[in-house]
């Protein structure tokens, strides 16, 4: 058997030969092999057409595709795996995806050919709570404004929110998405002595003291509302207007997700009209912004270049934590990480034995 695995500038080649070493004892031959990109500049720009337009929207290589015609397990991170390169590979079995997100693959044609689709849930999800909870922060208590008042010369001391700047014991949290990254961030919010209030559709049963309770009513409460959902057709616009005319004028929007979770437009009237007081952006509807972009211009925002999930251990484990799940093809045991789940009502040992 073959693994093929494409490394990338986050995650580097040596990462994925460690990860999945394991797999060795098994019979499995790991090759690995360099995605040749320029820049970072490069893959953004991939990595925005695909969470646009899905998989189809970039075609990796050809020498990517000559490494994997025949490889019975392929693992990436962000190069696509499109219907081009799954009729490339007759004997593919397995995708490996690095990451929670699994847009850069063909998913639907992948399991139209019986491929099973592993993704890494969580991966990043350390890295995530704590950017969260570091732009809350900044936002709400102006410390990036003060850097770059100090930067420049100035020693500012009247902000936006001066007047209204909290502490956080006693205030409300709105967590949107309890999700493994919701759930950090509600986990690490309870040291501040916060109320927390969730949204979703899936939990019914919180830790952490999380009050579930309608969207709107946590859009009403909450002095500070946090995203953490999954960019998908469903999502979309989830904090419409509407919504985001119901915060306090007192709130801050915190958003380290997607942007299309949220209507960027309608968060920009209310940041200017001063209808909330501050708001914390990781993502935006264009990346890279650009300083002219509306968002960029005004003064009751801190934001970041997509950046939350990007620590070196978030990369860096990746690799191990999927390979720790997938080594269970050969015990016959399922996995959550098993995206498509459906495509196997016999389980995963009897595809185990008819096909690796």
């Amino acid at each position: 058997m073959k693994l093929v695995g494409v490394s990338d500038l986050f995650i580097p080649k040596e990462h994925i030969v460690s990860g999945f070493k394991g797999f060795e004892d098994h019979g499995v031959n790991v090759e690995v092999l360099d995605w040749q990109l320029k820049d970072f500049e490069e893959l953004q720009n991939i990595n925005f057409l695909v969470e646009q337009g899905g998989s189809e929207a970039y075609e990796p290589p050809e020498y990517i595709l000559e490494a994997c015609r025949d490889a019975d397990i392929f693992i990436t991170q962000f190069c696509t795996v499109t219907k081009k390169l799954i009729d490339a590979c007759p004997r593919l079995k397995v995708i490996g995806v690095l990451r929670a997100g699994y847009e850069n693959i063909n998913f639907e044609y992948a399991t139209e050919k019986g491929i099973m689709v592993f993704n890494t849930p969580g991966r990043n999800a350390d890295s995530v709570a704590d950017f969260t909870m570091g732009v809350l922060l900044s936002e709400c208590r102006n410390i990036a404004r003060g850097h770059f008042g100090l930067k420049n010369g100035q020693w500012v001391r009247i902000y936006p929110n001066s007047g209204q700047i909290p502490d956080l014991p006693g205030k409300t949290v709105g967590i949107v998405g309890l999700g493994e990254i919701g759930l950090k961030v509600a986990k690490r919010l309870v040291g501040f002595d916060v109320n927390l209030l969730g949204y979703d559709p899936f939990v019914d049963n919180p830790p952490y003291g999380i009050k579930m309770v309608s969207l709107p009513q946590l859009m009403e409460e909450s002095d500070f509302v946090t995203l953490h959902v999954r960019a998908v057709k469903e999502t979309e616009n989830l904090i419409n207007r509407e919504l985001i005319e119901k915060m306090k004028p007192t709130a801050y929007f915190i958003n380290t997700s997607r942007s299309s979770v949220a209507d960027e437009g309608a968060l920009y009237d209310a940041l200017k009209n001063n209808r909330i007081a501050g708001a914390a952006l990781d993502v935006f509807d264009k990346e890279p912004p650009g300083k002219e972009y509306p968002l960029v211009r005004l003064e009751n925002v801190t934001l970041t270049p997509h950046m939350a999930g990007g620590s070196n251990d978030a990369f860096h484990n990746s690799p191990a934590k999927l390979a720790r799940e997938m080594i269970g093809l050969w015990a016959g045991k399922s996995s959550r990480y098993l995206v498509n789940k459906d495509l196997f009502p016999e389980g995963i040992q009897n595809f185990v034995q008819s096909k690796i």
